[in-house]
């Protein structure tokens, strides 16, 4: 692609991994691995790079990057999470050797080795877990799914004190919402955390001992937990609505889709301009939902990329108010922005809301 000389360049990778058997078994066809493909195990190093990206932004700024996955699924990672950081470092190494210069880590990736940390400190180029820019994707979902709704429902919120749910804790009430926040058992941190959101008046925080309490008709919950599968959709109470913020997804699909529940996707960004990568980058599109609207996680290390601000790359459990701040900028200067509610990888149609709107309104 031919670049005027008012552009400037840059590079990015991102490190993702299959979330599901069939999703692993696609990597072994993409990478001429027949055993990962037909028996789900390899004598293959598992790093593997997937597409090569570029887009670029309103600002006529060009970004090009490496997508490269590992082989592990979510459960292996956690599983056994030393060799998940050691097979995560060779995908970041294949990133830097193609000229990144910022590397993402995707859904379980960003998680385990201390949020990030351990992958940090074992290689020479920045890294960054997505945090901050989910907390902010999911905070625009909310806004825009409350002014579809036609009512303010209660919001509630299951995830603290993990780093994602803290950041949307922190970002609600500040724009002047209250939030109430499932906590059973409220740690000291998180207590001193919503004490200091009370003083500064903007909103208001409270916290309930259920998250039952957080769902049904008069409620909205945004799910943010960093374990993942902590509501059943098949219990999940007529007309609740739920955004579920990012892998691991804390509502376990044990049932076909419900007409009277409501689950969202919480992280989904619309991109400037498309993301173009080739035949692969179509199908990881196609098989994670991800055509023009990608994932915050993924939207991170791009904007980080574009604008140089490596020093907004942030791993560890801390998310930095100025860092969330800085990012917001960046990505309405950049052009990313929530413009459409997902639900299963679709858009959602307006008649589908209608069934959970306020009928007054």
């Amino acid at each position: 692609m031919s670049q005027s000389s008012n552009q400037r360049s840059s590079r990015f990778g991102f490190v993702v991994h299959p979330l599901s058997a069939p999703q692993r078994a696609l990597l072994g066809i993409r990478t001429l691995d027949p055993p990962l493909a037909f028996l789900g195990r390899t004598k293959r190093t598992p790093a593997r790079k997937i597409a090569t990206l570029e887009m670029t932004s309103y600002m006529d700024d060009h970004v090009d990057g490496l997508l490269a996955s590992i082989t592990e699924l979510p459960d292996g990672l956690l599983s056994e999470q030393a060799a998940g950081v050691e097979s995560i470092v060779q995908a970041v190494n294949l990133c830097q050797e193609a000229g990144a210069q910022v590397v993402g880590l995707g859904a379980v990736a960003a998680m385990i080795g201390g949020q990030g940390k351990s992958v940090a400190a074992s290689v020479n180029v920045p890294i960054t877990t997505g945090n901050a820019t989910t907390t902010i994707a999911a905070c625009e979902t909310v806004e825009l799914l409350l002014s579809r709704l036609g009512r303010r429902r209660r919001l509630c919120l299951l995830g603290p004190p993990g780093p994602v749910a803290n950041g949307i804790m922190q970002l609600l009430v500040n724009r002047g919402h209250t939030l109430r926040v499932v906590a059973p058992n409220i740690p000291k941190p998180l207590q001193r955390a919503a004490d200091t959101l009370n003083e500064q008046g903007y909103g208001e925080v409270s916290f309930i001992d259920s998250v039952q309490d957080a769902l049904g008709p008069e409620n909205l919950l945004v799910a943010a937990s960093s374990t993942g599968g902590r509501l059943r959709l098949s219990e999940l109470p007529a007309q609740s609505v739920v955004i579920d913020v990012a892998e691991p997804l804390d509502v376990t699909r044990d049932c076909s889709r419900r007409r009277d529940v409501l689950v969202l996707e919480g992280e989904y960004l619309r991109t400037p301009r498309p993301l173009k990568g080739g035949f692969w980058r179509h199908v990881y599109g196609v098989i994670t939902a991800q055509r023009r609207h990608i994932f915050a996680c993924f939207a991170e290390p791009i904007v980080i990329a574009l604008s140089g601000r490596t020093d907004l790359c942030t791993v560890g459990r801390k998310v930095p108010p100025e860092v969330i701040h800085d990012l917001s900028s960046l990505l309405s200067r950049y052009g990313f922005w929530v413009d459409t509610l997902f639900e299963a990888g679709s858009k959602v149609r307006t008649r589908r809301l209608k069934r959970f709107r306020d009928p007054v309104a």
